[in-house]
């Protein structure tokens, strides 16, 4: 837990804690995968991190993770059974105001504000790590298109729906472009209700399940642009993570390659939800009674 210089990044003692409970959460993770049998990646920025560093990558403060659709099925069928408090699995449907089409498993004893979070009305907001999902996705490039530009639209509706008075404020002018699609999505939310929406954009990544595609990828708006050969992610190697071994997919200079071309060349760019604020020892729901 002490502070230390990697690669010319300084790892403060603060930054260390939030490791140790994202390491934490990947330790249960993976134990729950393991009981189950469900094979699991290390993916994004935590992969990088394990084949460069054998760890974080010094200026990185989250952990992801993704699985293929089939094996996302599995983990949810169990989910409630095998994760316990302080481990939360939170979900659209266990946490509505949620908008993704995987998950994250959060330690509900921590607290993580990041002006990402702040802006969301789920309720736990305790330090997590992502849990994406890999779909099979259409060989035809035209076709992936047309989905991702639904998607897209889709996903915008879902959003505007779960935490409109966050986009609207009462008093502030808008242009007819936000407003129209805000509108429109609180009354899809009042006819269908949020759940049932959130439903349907998981259906609709799924619809290719079935189908013997080549190729697989996180179909979610957010992620969309990557699709990968099927074999990249055929197999599984265990290589270390800080201190424990992290699986990795058969093809994962492929992946990495993709993502970031030459990936032994180090960038260093700017977390995603760089938090505002973290507390690894109070859980998020006493932390205003903390601060008070």
């Amino acid at each position: 837990m002490e502070e230390e210089v990697r690669c010319g990044c300084t790892v403060s003692a603060e930054m260390k804690k939030l490791w140790a409970v994202e390491l934490d959460l990947l330790a249960e993770f993976d134990r729950v995968c393991r009981k189950n049998g469900l094979t699991y990646f290390v993916d994004s920025g935590t992969l990088l991190g394990a084949v460069r560093h054998q760890g974080f990558i010094p200026w990185d403060d989250d952990i992801d993770v993704a699985m293929t659709r089939e094996e996302y099925k599995k983990l949810v069928q169990v989910a409630d059974r095998e994760f316990q408090h302080p481990y939360f699995f939170q979900t659209p449907f266990t946490d509505p105001g949620l908008v993704m089409g995987g998950s994250r498993l959060r330690n509900s004893d921590t607290t993580l504000i990041s002006d990402f979070e702040n802006k969301r009305p789920y309720k736990n907001k305790g330090i997590f790590i992502d849990i994406f999902v890999l779909d099979h996705i259409p060989d035809d490039d035209r076709e992936l298109n047309r989905a991702k530009k639904l998607l897209k639209r889709y996903w915008r509706v879902l959003r505007y729906a779960s935490y409109y008075e966050n986009y609207f404020q009462p008093g502030k002018r808008y242009p007819v472009k936000r407003i129209l699609p805000g509108k429109f999505s609180r009354l899809l939310k009042g006819i269908f209700g949020i759940e049932r929406l959130s439903r349907g954009y998981e259906s609709y990544c799924s619809q290719w399940l079935a189908q013997d595609t080549k190729r697989i990828g996180p179909l979610e708006c957010e992620r969309g642009k990557y699709a990968y050969p099927k074999e990249w992610h055929s197999g599984v190697s265990y290589i270390p993570f800080e201190c424990m071994s992290v699986p990795v997919p058969s093809g994962y200079h492929e992946v990495l390659s993709s993502m970031f071309g030459d990936y032994m060349v180090m960038r260093r760019v700017s977390s995603l939800h760089r938090p505002l604020l973290f507390d690894a020892e109070t859980a998020y729901s006493r932390y205003a009674d903390k601060r008070g």
